[in-house]
């Protein structure tokens, strides 16, 4: 049951990521394609030259700056992900520390074995030097 919670929840969790980024591309793609569409020129204009460069400009700045949001909502989404999996994959880390507990168990069996042939080799030799100290 729990894993089942677990994998649901990852799953709506991935469903609102690939929503926030088809908004933030959405958004982007459209105020990029009406910044072309500004360019264009069109010949008949109500508005004088001038007035219709100022307009451009202001729609063009407008544009800009919705572009420049749409990047930032896509940069936080970004880091929202990196957030996701650093904590909170679990499984992972579990397994990465399942894995350095077993490295550690066998180094801690490894230096036992190390440290009782030392101790028996230290019993052996002071032996030896009690023997010929007695004699």
């Amino acid at each position: 049951e729990f894993l089942v919670k677990m994998a649901s929840a990852r799953n709506i969790a991935r469903e609102s990521y690939v929503r926030r980024l088809n908004e933030c591309t959405g958004i982007m793609i459209s105020n990029y394609l009406a910044v072309v569409k500004t360019f264009k020129t069109e010949e008949e204009t109500k508005l004088s030259s001038t007035n219709q460069g100022f307009q451009d400009h202001y729609e063009v700045d407008v544009r800009c700056t919705n572009i420049i949001r749409g990047g930032e909502a896509l940069l936080n989404l970004i880091s929202d992900v990196k957030e996701a999996l650093i904590f909170k994959d679990f499984p992972a880390i579990n397994q990465s520390l399942v894995i350095q507990k077993g490295i550690l168990e066998s180094n801690k069996e490894l230096l036992e074995r190390e440290c009782g042939r030392i101790k028996e080799e230290i019993q052996s030799l002071l032996h030896e030097l009690e023997t010929e100290l007695h004699s």
